[in-house]
Parts: structure tokens; C-alpha cells; sequence
């Protein structure tokens, strides 16, 4: 007799089956949040050059703060300020609506960047300043990120064949929240990176391994309905990220609030 027959004569879609499928569900929750919480932690807000070096003599006086701006940062033709260049020194013939006759000299920022953080709090790019000619760095990341989930998926299905799902999963789970939630306390781009690495490679686990379990433990008839379930998981992850992100601004925060769930997962596995 074959599995698939005991499962159709024991009830194959009973307690323990819904019981694994909720579980599974909920582990899958930071599969679909961390896939789009690149989105939101690399986000680069506005930005200027800090010019408070070019005060220290107290130049500016009573200027206002956009009347700052004008004589330390360059405007585009748009009329925008410049987010990688400033003034070697105070414009103050700008105020005047004068033209002067040589082009300001211009220098790139010498004491960091000041960010808008009216919509956001903090991300990677205020964090590590990855903006102007490091900017590429925020992408470098998402990449990173993505070659993990693609080792993840190549490792996990032999991995779990090998030494068996349910021990599989679990490592899953702990990996992919231990790395998720060590990231946050990194000192330094390049250790976010590696972190975000294997928090990619160990999610993927978690998506492949309880596809394979779920759809293992139900009868024939109900395969269609638990492969459903599955694939709403990402859609219920979708859905419940926005509220998120939209209270917790903050990209540390917000990665520990997504990755909490799996927490669940494996208390009660």
C-alpha cells in the first residue's frame, strides 16, 4: 500500500495536517517581507552636502536655512540643490542675484551628507552614507541578497533529502532569524552584506522545504487547495508589509519586525 493511499484512508487532511499548514504559513511570512524590504531599507532620501564646516566662523549669521543652502550648495539647471557637490567657500554674492564672472569653485562633500528624513527615519544609505559614487553599493546589496536565495534553493532540496525535512526546516527557521536579526546590530556595510547573504540562502530554505512537507503530508485531493495556501502566503505577506512599513520607519526596526514571525514557527515546531 502507498503513502498516498494510507493518508486518503486515515483522513488525509485532518488535525495535524491543518495544524502543519498554519505553521508553515506563518514561517513563510518572511520569505515574502524580506524579498520586499530591499525595497525599503535601500531607499536613498534626499540628501545635500553638510556645509556646517563652511560656518565656522559664524559667516552665515542670521541667514535662513534655505538662504545656507544657496550659498554653500550649487543648483542644478532644474533648480534643485546638488547632492554630491558644495562650494569650497561661502556664495554670498548668490543672495544678490549676481552673476559672477568664473564658475564657484566647486569640491566634492567634505563632511558627509545631511539627510531628509521626513518619510524615513534611517536606511543603508544614511546609515554607511552610501550615496554619489558609493550609491552603486545599495544595489550591490539587493544582488547579494538574491545570489543567497539562489545557493538556498540549489542547497535545501538534497540538504532536506539527505538528512530529513523536519530536522531541515527547523535549521531553516533559526538560520534565516538568527541572520535577519544579527544584521541589525552589523558595524559595517561590508558585514550587513554577508549577513544578508545567508539570510537569503536560509529563506529560501524555508520556502522550499515546507512546500515539499505540505504538500507530502495531505491526500491526493487536497494538494491543489494546500499548493493554494502556499502561494497566498506571499500575497498575505505583501499585504501585511505595508501597514508595517508604513508605522516603522526605521530600517532596523522594521527588519526585526518582519522576521519575528518566524519566531512562531519554531516555537511551535
Amino acid at each position: 500500500m502507498k503513502f498516498e493511499d494510507i493518508l486518503s484512508e486515515i483522513n488525509g487532511f485532518g488535525t495535524f495536517q491543518k495544524t502543519l499548514l498554519l505553521n508553515n504559513f506563518i514561517g513563510r511570512f518572511g520569505l515574502g517581507c524580506h524579498f520586499i524590504l530591499n525595497i525599503f531599507i535601500n531607499v536613498i532620501p534626499s540628501h545635500h552636502c553638510d556645509f556646517n564646516a563652511l560656518d565656522a566662523d559664524d559667516v552665515f549669521g542670521n541667514l535662513t536655512y534655505e538662504q545656507r543652502l544657496t550659498v554653500s550648495i550649487p543648483q542644478r539647471e532644474d533648480g534643485t540643490f546638488d547632492s554630491c557637490l558644495m562650494f569650497s567657500e561661502p556664495q554670498f554674492d548668490l543672495l544678490k542675484n549676481m552673476s559672477s564672472p568664473t564658475e564657484p569653485p566647486v569640491v566634492p562633500c567634505q563632511n558627509g551628507w545631511i539627510y531628509d528624513n521626513s518619510t524615513f527615519t534611517s536606511s543603508l544609505a544614511t546609515q554607511w552614507d552610501l550615496v554619489c559614487e558609493k550609491a552603486g553599493m545599495n544595489k550591490a546589496v539587493v544582488t547579494i541578497f538574491f545570489l543567497g536565495v539562489m545557493f538556498g534553493a540549489t542547497m535545501f532540496g538534497s540538504l532536506s533529502a539527505t538528512f530529513g525535512r523536519k530536522k531541515m526546516l527547523l535549521v531553516s527557521y533559526i538560520s534565516a532569524m538568527g541572520f535577519a536579526l544579527v544584521s541589525v546590530f552589523s558595524s559595517s556595510f561590508t558585514m550587513f552584506a554577508v549577513l544578508r547573504f545567508f539570510t537569503g540562502l536560509s529563506i529560501t530554505g524555508i520556502v522550499i522545504i515546507s512546500t515539499i512537507l505540505n504538500v507530502e503530508w495531505v491526500d491526493i485531493e487536497h494538494r491543489k487547495l494546500v499548493g493554494a495556501i502556499d502561494s497566498i502566503s506571499w500575497t498575505f505577506a505583501t499585504m501585511c508589509f505595508c501597514p508595517i512599513a508604513y508605522w516603522i520607519r526605521e530600517w532596523r526596526w522594521l527588519t526585526v519586525a518582519v522576521t519575528l514571525p518566524i519566531s512562531i514557527s519554531i516555537i511551535f515546531w
